[in-house]
């Protein structure tokens, strides 16, 4: 390592990691001369179940340590397993598979613990239409060791290699290195409604967010999809973009997005209001406030935002609102509501997983967000929405956004709390409906309550 490599290193990424980088440089091939045995022999193939569980378990705790004490080594231990399965283990394991012929199955995978909302509706539906097997596929990422997670994935490729579909709803490379037979449709329903913050192919010159050319065009996120469903066609530009997609190629279609369909469904509202008064019977007939902002940093350490002063929401508002707050899934370190207005005016959302932010939207008077895509999904509802973007300029400094935020909001950027006390103090002579109808017809027009059925016909065209 010369000294402007050090340098540089210590600049981008700390002088903790660059030591351990240069340590981990005369001490890695020991490590991975003891620990590649575990991906490349795979040992685990020979125990029983219980033995198994154990040995992952162990694994686990071996990566964490090892992150902990040498980020470097990890870095390349997690590299080179990475290639193991994605380069070798997957393509061999799918070529093997894919020789039998296609069954009538769906699968809907999830890189992560729980279905996704798109995922989860449409199984439901398909599951009660009964013409296809469904098959429900967790990998469990940041929940076991990547290890397990790969092995995981391994069984995902195996059962996708037969299957009439495949459902996904985030970026994943484990198809990078294998062309899908073309009796398989690959379909992409992505976790967001709309886009505002720049992702995958758009993030490559990020100083925070994005992978080189050559690290995408290795191991692509975006390779074999047959569709990619949108809310409207003013946001194909956006994924074409991002997933490295040809405009003509056909593969992105507006047909809507299909959890969007619970949003017309009265009975479904109905129940997640009667929900969350029987959890909470004290919210009485107050108006809901919901705040949903994203995660702050890399996803890896995402943050909780804890700039919103609600203590001085409750004083301004208590009487006539409740705040429901709902963090992102991936954010660490949410901010404790402060006890004498804990469960009378703020309810934190994350914790006591009453309602799923679906629910949450659908029962909301007012959401306030930020950066998040849930804004283009409230859209659908014609509500007032509020943007608290108190530290924009960093944000787009560090991530990037697809359009002008300002021209694109459908409703007032605040910076500050006491913005957002007087806008809603004075709502029904501020709001213009009108903005958020104009909103929803340009980036939501296709999400009208039959996204699902649209979107279960794609496997057979």
């Amino acid at each position: 390592m010369d000294i402007k490599a050090v340098l540089r290193n210590v600049r981008n990424r700390g002088l903790k990691w660059t030591w351990g980088a240069f340590v981990g440089k005369r001490d890695f091939e020991k490590i991975k001369s003891d620990y590649s045995k575990y991906y490349i022999d795979r040992p685990f193939l020979n125990m029983n179940e219980e033995e198994k569980a154990v040995f992952f378990k162990e694994m686990s705790s071996f990566e964490k340590d090892l992150k902990k004490r040498s980020p470097h080594i990890y870095d390349e231990y997690l590299k080179d397993m990475k290639r193991e399965y994605v380069k070798k283990l997957i393509p061999a394991a799918y070529a093997a598979a894919a020789k039998s012929s296609i069954d009538d199955k769906v699968i809907f995978m999830e890189m992560g613990k729980n279905p996704s909302p798109s995922n989860h509706h449409i199984s439901n539906v398909m599951k009660s239409e009964g013409k296809y097997d469904v098959h429900m596929t967790s990998l469990n990422i940041r929940s076991v060791s990547y290890l397990e997670f790969y092995e995981n994935a391994l069984g995902f490729i195996k059962d996708m290699a037969t299957a009439k579909a495949v459902f996904l709803s985030t970026a994943n490379d484990l198809m990078s290195h294998i062309d899908v037979r073309p009796e398989t449709k690959v379909i992409q329903l992505w976790h967001g409604v709309g886009i505002f913050k720049k992702v995958g192919y758009s993030t490559i010159k990020s100083k925070q967010f994005g992978m080189s050319q050559k690290t995408r065009e290795e191991y692509d996120q975006y390779k074999n999809y047959s569709y990619v469903t949108i809310a409207a066609s003013e946001q194909s530009w956006i994924f074409e973009e991002a997933m490295n997609i040809d405009k003509d190629s056909g593969i992105i279609v507006p047909v809507g997005v299909a959890k969007t369909d619970v949003f017309y469904d009265h009975g479904y509202i109905k129940n997640a209001k009667q929900k969350l008064l029987a959890a909470f019977p004290q919210i009485g007939d107050r108006k809901i406030i919901l705040y949903a902002p994203t995660f702050r940093g890399e996803v890896e350490n995402a943050q909780a935002p804890d700039k919103l002063d609600v203590e001085a929401m409750a004083k301004a508002l208590g009487d006539e609102y409740i705040l429901l707050i709902k963090h992102h899934g991936l954010s660490k370190n949410i901010p404790p509501l402060p006890a004498e207005i804990k469960d009378s005016f703020a309810y934190d959302m994350n914790k006591t997983k009453t309602l799923n932010i679906e629910q949450l939207l659908a029962i909301s008077d007012i959401c306030i967000t930020d950066y998040s895509s849930i804004a283009f999904e409230f859209a659908i509802m014609e509500r007032p929405l509020i943007f608290f973007a108190y530290d924009l300029e960093e944000y787009i400094d560090e991530r990037g956004l697809y359009y002008n935020y300002d021209e694109i909001t459908p409703g007032p950027v605040c910076k500050t709390t006491e913005e957002m006390i007087d806008y809603i103090s004075n709502i029904d002579s501020v709001f213009d409906r009108q903005r958020v109808i104009d909103f929803k017809t340009k980036h939501v027009n296709a999400c009208d309550g039959h996204s699902t059925e649209r979107t279960i016909a794609l496997i057979e065209q």
